[in-house]
């Protein structure tokens, strides 16, 4: 924090005046070299300690920012109880502010090589890993990979020169700026004011470099240019697919004076406001554009799609007159209130235009008029999933097509334009743009092979030097996009770079996807086809399926020429299936789907035989053995599960084959549906161990994990099907908001199945001691005996927080406990079933210490009624998971990619295994009574899904997973260096 003594009205007129006294005892007191350095060290003390004496108390804490698929955790650097250091803007009155006076100097320290070191034991007070950066911050290792093996030369860097409008160098914190020539209005102004900010909002963190700048909007260094030499590094906005440009956020995100467009924190703060106030289904159901044609012709082209002769386009394009604006007071031109139409049209400028990442902001979906320019973040936008292509050489008639399309299949378009809108607002907030400015800066930094200098005429910047004489409105802009305090977080953690084949991949997604898109849009395609890959559509998608149960004298059975046609045979794999054509590249599944190879690994190199099969049942109760052939199903039992999970086990694989007819290849596996895992490690060092299916394992055991019966209905507690579940928590759980609910923790179990849930009810309030928890055992038999009216998960949203523990070994409640919009206090356990890879401590749930359960979970709700923002953003990531990361979407794909992957390791062609019985739905269905037969008729898939399942990411490097499971390690000790330390 720098305290400004200039004036008595900053609020720190006390502190002053007792430093100006020191000062003078300093002074006179200051006889000698040794005594001086003496006295000067104390008095750093004592202004260090008055200083501090004027912040609030703080405390250490989790900061999430929301992230789409992932929110992010903040590292913290600062110390617990020194709060952020504020950054005052200190203008003299009547002289010139420049940077080198003592109360406006902020000189950084030195700074780190790289974020990560910066870490060391300043964060020991904190709670939080760095989550992974977005994807897109992967381009930066391509950005700079012109680079990557001769490295960054003085002579390199002087050579871009005559393109440059200005060079900036930053030594050991500070800014120093020559300017070449002017840009553009005030490009330059407000792109080195946004590098000043990122200097402190990170002090200390960017290391010293050299760049060379141009704010123009055309790249200059082509490729052609340098193909046996390396070219000079140029930061621009924008390049393309022939230029070596390095991409840097552009200058309106802190402001564009000239137009009145506000800095890109308050745009998206007025926007989420305006684009609420007018539903989506309420605005006008064409495509809008409002803009400068005379930029460019392919604007000039794009107007002749407004009506004309009288047809009609379905666009309203209108020209944005800035001089008219300008003496207006720009009453028409606020982007925030451009809400009001369906479709928002995109179309490039003279290369890439600024407009991009405001139009997506509407929620309204993008109709993006495809370039071939990009910026730093529109690499990380996916066709189908943020934004519609248009097709450049026929836009009136693709705009048409897109409007019809989404005016007949609004559920989608809506989809399509929430999916753009929350890329904006997470992946796109000024977190990230600070973020991806100094991984940028610093990977740009690391190949400097010179020490950079101070260049001959440069002058010295700072924020007083440039704000404090500005006119208006620039000043404004300066004002209220200036950084406020010192960020005292580690930045996001920078992905790996893309592999070659990660790029090809892409490239030809997005290539396969506009010639699918372009095709239908001229009518060589099938318009019914979903543009978006919906992957919660309600309505049915291919041949229906139904349930057909003979009279009461007829017993159904799976041969019945009446009942359910069998499934053509198997391809051999998912992708070699047929859906119908549609213009979306297939999404990538969730990230814990990479764990299907590391739970099949042990079977990698010998593959799995009939042998290893068989063995099951003599290392393990095996309560089936399931087998499919043809698409058909044989089952042969030999022990019964608890209650009815193996019959709704099968029932869900059943519901498999029927969405994905002809996709399940030929397999036979063995399973268990037991609590405990059984397959322990040290018992199969010199052989493969055999392969059980089972809903959960532990680091011990090599069981392979499954989805638990439960997804498809529990009659014997009235836990209803998952998806039928999510609808109703998705309701039950905006009837109360965050704030209004109970201030405790809560938890409701069968407190007999395991000691460490007897151990937990000791947290009640006791002997006068509160632990902030509320906790009730749950009779079932009662429970029966009321008709369920007190055991309902989804009414179980009334508390702030929600306390998960494990039973026998997993529990099925984890899910239903994620999905109540409050925060999951998850008492640690080294159990876990399939998709609970995928939670990240600190952004899905709060871990809580098995050993001290009590005290940890009196810590949780303390900081989280403490932190409520932070703390409902952490309920709401947890809920978000469980809504999209487990729909059951992706749990049939789940099913689907691990079957397949099992079965490509099976060195033997599977029979039916004697005994074996063909069951079918009918078979299983038709003589159920009861909730049994509710929850199977509930959770039937009701027609075939004639979509690609989501694409399977590659394995986990080995390297990957010892980051992931050490960052999981340094969190929990974080917590409990937070716990010890926490006032009692």
């Amino acid at each position: 924090m720098r305290i400004s003594c200039l004036d008595s009205e900053n609020g720190h007129g006390s502190v002053c005046q007792v430093l100006r006294e020191r000062g003078k005892i300093v002074t006179s007191l200051i006889q000698s070299s040794t005594k001086g350095v003496i006295i000067i060290f104390i008095s750093l003390v004592l202004l260090t300690v008055l200083s501090y004496s004027q912040w609030p108390d703080g405390a250490s804490f989790v900061k999430i920012g929301a992230r789409g698929d992932t929110a992010t955790v903040r590292h913290q650097r600062q110390p617990s109880g020194i709060p952020p250091t504020k950054i005052i803007l200190s203008c003299p009155a009547n002289t010139t502010a420049t940077c080198h006076r003592a109360p406006n100097a902020m000189a950084s320290p030195s700074p780190s090589p790289v974020p990560s070191t910066s870490q060391n034991n300043k964060t020991k007070h904190n709670p939080s890993p760095s989550a992974s950066c977005p994807n897109f911050f992967r381009y930066i290792h391509e950005d700079l990979k012109p680079w990557k093996s001769t490295g960054i030369t003085k002579e390199m860097v002087e050579s871009a020169k005559q393109f440059a409008n200005f060079r900036l160098v930053i030594i050991n914190g500070k800014a120093y700026m020559k300017k070449y020539n002017n840009p553009f209005q005030t490009r330059d102004v407000f792109t080195i004011w946004g590098i000043l900010q990122l200097l402190n909002r990170y002090p200390g963190r960017v290391p010293d470099l050299d760049i060379m700048f141009n704010c123009n909007d055309t790249p200059v260094i082509k490729v052609a240019n340098y193909l046996s030499k390396a070219p000079p590094p140029l930061f621009r906005y924008c390049k393309d697919g022939t230029s070596l440009e390095i991409v840097f956020p552009d200058w309106s995100f802190w402001g564009w004076a000239e137009i009145n467009i506000k800095p890109w924190n308050l745009f998206l703060e007025e926007t989420r406001t305006a684009s609420e106030t007018l539903k989506w289904k309420d605005r006008a159901p064409y495509a809008f554009w409002k803009g400068n044609p005379g930029v460019a012709k392919t604007r000039q082209d794009l107007m002749r799609c407004n009506l004309s002769n009288g047809h009609d386009w379905n666009a309203h394009l209108f020209t944005q007159n800035w001089g008219k604006e300008v003496a207006n007071g720009f009453k028409e031109s606020n982007l925030a209130n451009q809400c009001n139409y369906r479709y928002k049209i995109y179309i490039e400028g003279r290369t890439w235009s600024v407009s991009e990442k405001y139009i997506l902001a509407c929620n309204s979906p993008t109709l993006l008029v495809t370039t071939s320019y990009v910026d730093f973040f529109s690499r990380g936008l996916i066709p189908g999933k943020h934004y519609w292509p248009i097709n450049p050489n026929q836009k009136c008639k693709s705009i048409k097509f897109a409007v019809d399309w989404g005016n007949t299949h609004q559920k989608q378009a809506e989809d399509l334009g929430k999916g753009g809108s929350l890329f904006t607002q997470e992946e796109l907030s000024m977190e990230n743009v600070y973020d991806y400015m100094l991984h940028l800066l610093t990977e740009y930094a690391k190949l400097l092979r010179y020490k950079p200098t101070i260049p001959e005429k440069a002058t010295s910047i700072c924020i007083e030097s440039m704000a404090c004489h500005a006119k208006e409105p620039v000043k404004k802009f300066m004002l209220d996009s200036m950084v406020k305090s010192v960020y005292d977080f580690e930045p996001c953690s920078l992905p790996a770079p893309f592999d070659k084949k990660e790029l090809d991949a892409i490239a030809s997604r997005k290539a396969e996807y506009l010639k699918e898109s372009f095709l239908i849009n001229a009518g060589f395609g099938d318009s019914n086809s979903t543009i978006w890959h919906n992957r919660h559509q309600s309505e049915a998608q291919g041949t229906p399926i139904t349930l057909s149960c003979p009279t009461a004298t007829i017993q159904p059975t799976c041969s019945d020429p009446l009942l359910t046609t069998p499934s053509p045979a198997p391809s051999p794999s998912p992708i070699q299936a047929k859906p119908n054509r549609s213009p979306i590249p297939t999404p990538s599944c969730p990230e814990y789907f990479r764990y299907i190879y590391e739970d099949l690994k042990p079977w990698n190199a010998t593959g799995i035989t009939r042998a290893m099969v068989d063995s099951a049942k003599r290392h393990a109760n095996v309560n089936f053995r399931l087998a499919i052939i043809g698409g058909r199903v044989y089952l042969q039992k030999f022990s019964k599960a608890f209650q009815t999970r193996d019959v709704f086990t099968i029932w869900g694989i059943l519901q498999l084959l029927n969405r994905y007819p002809g996709r399940v290849p030929d397999l036979d596996i063995m399973f268990n549906c037991d609590d405990p895992p059984a397959l322990k490690a040290n018992r199969f060092h010199s052989s493969p161990p055999p392969p059980l299916f089972r809903y959960c394992k532990d680091g011990t055991t090599l069981d392979i994990v499954f989805p638990d019966w439960s997804f498809w209905g529990w009659p014997e507690v009235n836990v209803k099907p998952w998806e039928q579940f999510l609808d109703e928590i998705s309701i039950e759980s905006e009837r109360l908001k965050w704030k209004d609910r109970e201030p405790y923790a809560y938890w409701k179990g069968n407190q007999y199945v395991a000691g460490t849930r007897g151990d937990l009810l000791r947290c009640n309030v006791s002997n006068g001691q509160e632990w902030n928890a509320r906790l009730f055992g749950q009779n079932w038999d009662v429970a029966r005996k009321r008709g369920y009216q007190e055991s309902n998960l989804a009414k179980q949203c009334t508390y702030r927080y929600k306390i998960y523990i494990e039973g026998r070994a997993w529990s099925v409640s984890e899910k239903y406990i994620l999905a109540c919009n409050s925060p999951m206090l998850l008492v640690t356990t080294p159990f876990i079933d399939f998709f609970t890879r995928g939670l990240v401590p600190g952004q899905h749930y709060w871990p809580i210490r098995p050993d001290k359960k009590c005290s940890s979970i009196k810590y949780a709700v303390d900081w989280g009624n403490k932190h409520q923002r932070e703390a409902q953003k952490m309920g709401k990531a947890g809920s978000h998971f469980a809504q999209d990361e487990l729909s059951m979407e992706n749990v049939y794909d789940y099913m689907l990619h691990l079957l397949t992957e099992y079965a490509k390791l099976l060195r033997y062609k599977p029979t039916i295994p004697e005994n074996a019985k063909e069951i079918c739905l009918e078979s299983m269905a038709c003589s159920e009574t009861g909730l049994t037969k509710q929850f199977m008729l509930d959770s039937m898939v009701k027609s075939t899904y004639d979509f690609e399942p989501c694409l399977l990411p590659p394995p986990f490097k080995t390297e990957e997973i010892d980051a992931i499971t050490q960052r999981k390690d340094e969190y929990m000790r974080k917590i409990v260096v937070g716990e010890d330390t926490a006032k009692p």
